[in-house]
């Protein structure tokens, strides 16, 4: 359910059922509060405290109206079923009559036949009882007939409502329902949010960083898609026709053609499965943190950018998984980063896991840079710009930087990046091991 006012969304809770358009409070979705754009800089938690009892207490007092509306369907639909089966007994009832004076009415018409047809041997005021018998039936067939008519379209009437009373009742229960669930979820969110509120003041930029980090990987990742295999299937598809058509021409050609295009289709399943590596290597599930650093320096080597040496020291022990992903992509991002600006091929990765810790080293011998000469970009518009190519031309190794220095921020680790003009660089992360901490 989404509650929406002069400060914009202020909360949403659907549960099971239907939904219908912004303003139902039906559907299976569970989020969390969510404000507009400069609302928290605005406001304070105190006054968000305030504006959150307030609604509460509103959808508190919608709620029982609701839950009103309910008991009073509820009655008017039992009250309704009463009269519907009350109707439905005097339907039948007035029906068993009609079919009674019809069948009376009948004999009725037969004996008028009868004393018609032999006229002379009755008296006139048999004669006369005989009509005024038919006529009296005729005239309460009539009546009972119309009778039955009249209870058949109100009984039709009561059908009719009482579906649509059942609808309306199932409606307001799903309802009050829906509304109690929101009232419980605001109630125990609401210290939640705050807390939550004065995190993101405390760090307003993190959001902003975080939406920069992802889609920079998505225009890599798009771009390598783009050039590698994308072109790769546009190429085998177009061999296809060629080999379509030497099949009927040069079946040795074909052949030939054929063994070209599995290799290519080989080329283009490798470079997917690189792709697939880089998004979320399949060793980091399967094998654990360790090995899968190992592969990554490999596939660096493999594609000809980087000589690393990779060194494990200590016993291995699996961290939380958004941990070793997070460490994971730190190791990407300076392996990354050595390939693009350090202007050498040498690395060195170390890991070292004690009881307390993992500490990992990556170092190389390049050119390295001095870190206080990089700054924030000085224009706002440069620094929301969403051209990928521009930001990593103006950025370079600064953007990777803030990458590490997030994602170590996220997972409370600590991380320190130490570098000198013509003395490489080094990245030192500390990753402590909360398991031993918390016993």
């Amino acid at each position: 359910m989404t509650f929406r006012g002069k400060w914009g969304t202020i909360g949403r809770k659907e549960i099971g059922g239907y939904e219908k358009g912004g303003g139902d409070i039906m559907g299976q979705e569970s989020t969390a509060l969510e404000f507009p754009r400069g609302v928290i800089d605005k406001l304070s938690a105190k006054s968000l405290d305030s504006i959150l009892k307030n609604t509460v207490s509103t959808i508190e007092m919608n709620k029982t109206q609701i839950f009103d509306i309910y008991e009073n369907m509820r009655t008017e639909v039992e009250e309704t079923r009463r009269r519907l089966a009350e109707l439905k007994e005097r339907v039948g009832e007035t029906i068993d009559r009609v079919d009674g004076l019809a069948a009376d009415e009948r004999r009725a018409r037969l004996r008028l036949a009868e004393v018609s047809e032999k006229f002379t041997e009755y008296t006139e005021d048999e004669i006369r009882k005989t009509y005024e018998a038919v006529s009296i039936i005729q005239i309460n067939l009539a009546i009972e007939r119309e009778k039955e008519q009249s209870l058949r379209v109100e009984r039709d009437k009561l059908e009719i409502r009482l579906r649509y009373l059942l609808k309306v009742v199932a409606r307001a229960e799903h309802m009050a329902l829906s509304i109690g669930s929101v009232v419980s979820y605001l109630s125990t969110q609401v210290s939640g949010v705050l807390w939550k509120i004065e995190a993101v003041q405390k760090d307003k930029f993190v959001g902003a960083r975080i939406i920069k980090a992802t889609e920079e990987e998505r225009y890599r990742i798009s771009r390598e898609i783009h050039d590698g295999p994308a072109q790769d299937l546009a190429n085998s598809l177009f061999t296809t026709t060629i080999v379509e058509r030497l099949m009927d021409q040069d079946m040795a050609e074909a052949k030939k053609t054929l063994e070209e295009l599995r290799g290519e289709i080989r080329k283009c399943l490798t470079s997917v499965r690189q792709i697939i590596f880089d998004m979320r290597p399949m060793a980091l599930d399967d094998l654990g943190l360790p090995q899968a650093v190992e592969q990554l320096i490999a596939l660096f080597g493999e594609r000809g950018k980087l000589h690393g040496t990779f060194s494990l020291e200590g016993d291995y022990y699996a961290l939380p998984k958004h941990v070793e992903i997070a460490v994971f992509r730190i190791v990407q991002e300076a392996l990354n980063n050595v390939a693009q600006h350090a202007r050498t091929d040498k690395v060195r990765v170390r890991m070292h896991y004690t009881s307390q810790a993992l500490t990992l080293l990556i170092a190389d011998e390049g050119v390295g840079f001095a870190p206080d000469q990089i700054d924030e970009p000085e224009d706002e518009a440069e620094s929301d710009s969403l051209d990928m190519e521009a930001q990593r031309k103006r950025r370079g190794r600064h953007f990777g930087m803030i990458g590490m220095e997030e994602r170590a921020k996220l997972i409370g680790a600590e991380i320190q990046i130490l570098s000198e003009p013509g003395k490489g660089t080094k990245v030192h992360l500390r990753v402590r091991n909360r398991m031993v901490e918390d016993a």
